[in-house]
């Protein structure tokens, strides 16, 4: 029976050290890659992306349909938002 302190314990500890610096290793590079993700410009970067290609083919001609549709969304949005004020 090994006593606490004896040289066979010593090995385990070493295990048990080099596991959680390996854990704390990973968390650190899944924090980076959280806080990456999370940047207010990469964020930005993506909704613009995201946007542009609602509106846009891959080869560069606008979705003429869609431009249509969100056209008319904004001039009832317009509409409304006039009626309201003065009426």
């Amino acid at each position: 029976m090994a006593k606490s302190g004896a040289p066979e314990s010593g090995g385990a500890n070493a295990r048990l050290e080099a596991q959680i610096e390996e854990a704390r290793n990973n968390l650190a590079e899944t924090i980076d890659a959280i806080a990456e993700r999370v940047a207010p410009k990469n964020v930005a970067a993506e909704a613009k992306s995201k946007a542009r290609s609602f509106v846009v083919n891959e080869d560069g001609s606008l979705r003429n349909d869609r431009v249509v549709k969100i056209a008319a969304v904004a001039g009832i949005v317009l509409a409304i938002g006039l009626w309201r004020r003065y009426h």
